[in-house]
């Protein structure tokens, strides 16, 4: 009895230290669209648009979601990354918006640029216009394999 009672406090004490010491997944799942973009923008107030979401993916793992989101008081529309493999670790990961007629929206400029802990989110002008969206994470631990995500169609049009 007295071993196995060793056997369970070590194994709790074990799970406990794993908890404490990988934050990431927890850190993770704080980051919503919604709390990327009011960070990005300094303001709140940002909704979900209508067909918003899509699944980053390699091959058939998904690393995260890209969102489209708008806050009627700024009259903008932000693109969020928002990571789920590799959350915590600092990979290259990218957001755009793309303004029918008006460019892009970036962020980073180049997807190589910069790396991001748990998300990237580009905010950009779009009253008025139709926009579409796209998003990209990768692994720069191992083969620098890359999850993206593109909705691929203007719409949206406000």
């Amino acid at each position: 009895m007295r071993k196995s009672a060793k056997v369970l406090a070590a194994a709790t004490l074990f799970a406990a230290g794993t908890v404490l010491a990988h934050p990431a997944p927890a850190m993770a799942a704080a980051y919503t669209p919604e709390a990327a973009c009011a960070k990005e923008s300094g303001r709140g107030g940002w909704t979900h648009v209508k067909d918003n979401r899509r699944t980053l993916k390699n091959g058939r793992s998904t690393w995260g979601y890209v969102y489209l989101m708008w806050n009627r008081g700024l009259q903008k529309n932000c693109v969020t990354v928002i990571k789920t493999a590799y959350a915590g670790t600092p990979t290259y990961t990218q957001a755009i918006l793309h303004v029918q007629g008006g460019g892009a929206y970036r962020d980073p400029g180049t997807l190589t640029k910069k790396k991001y802990r748990y998300y990237a989110a580009a905010i950009g002008y779009g009253k008025g216009e139709c926009v579409d969206f796209e998003g990209h994470t990768t692994d720069t631990r191992r083969d620098y394999g890359i999850a993206s995500a593109r909705r691929g169609k203007f719409m949206n049009c406000g």
